[in-house]
């Protein structure tokens, strides 16, 4: 009974903290245009021109996952999220995105981000990085 009191209060605290970090991030915009980034042999666009709030889709065409890579900082000023969170919903500055998921951003500050993305290579054993630019304008 002891354990049974313990692990419902372990849980307890975990659902707490998951709700407290994503407090000030929503899940996912309604008011913004969403722009798709793709990812089938190749990243494209890998320039893109956005509005502030506009919501950012990296969609994963690929029979491989592809791991997407920010700078420290970078979504600081992130204000809608989905795919970019940790167990506890924390948000992180990466995101793996399975085969035909995705994962998107709003970004609230006007500026340039710029962000890597890994894939498997067609070559056996190869990764293949490709590098991508967010002009977020007002």
């Amino acid at each position: 009974m002891k354990y049974l009191a313990f692990a419902t209060a372990i849980l307890a605290i975990a659902g707490c903290a998951a709700m407290a970090g994503t407090a000030g991030i929503a899940d996912s915009s309604r008011t913004g245009t969403i722009h798709d980034v793709q990812f089938e042999e190749r990243m494209t666009p890998t320039n893109l021109r956005v509005r502030h709030g506009d919501e950012v889709r990296w969609v994963n065409r690929r029979s491989t996952p592809v791991k997407l890579e920010f700078l420290d900082g970078a979504l600081d000023d992130v204000v809608c999220q989905s795919g970019f969170s940790s167990l506890l919903r924390r948000q992180q500055e990466s995101a793996t995105i399975k085969p035909n998921e995705s994962a998107s951003l709003c970004f609230g500050r006007v500026g340039t981000i710029t962000y890597n993305a890994r894939m498997d290579s067609p070559v056996a054993g190869g990764q293949m990085i490709e590098s991508g630019t967010i002009r977020v304008n007002q």
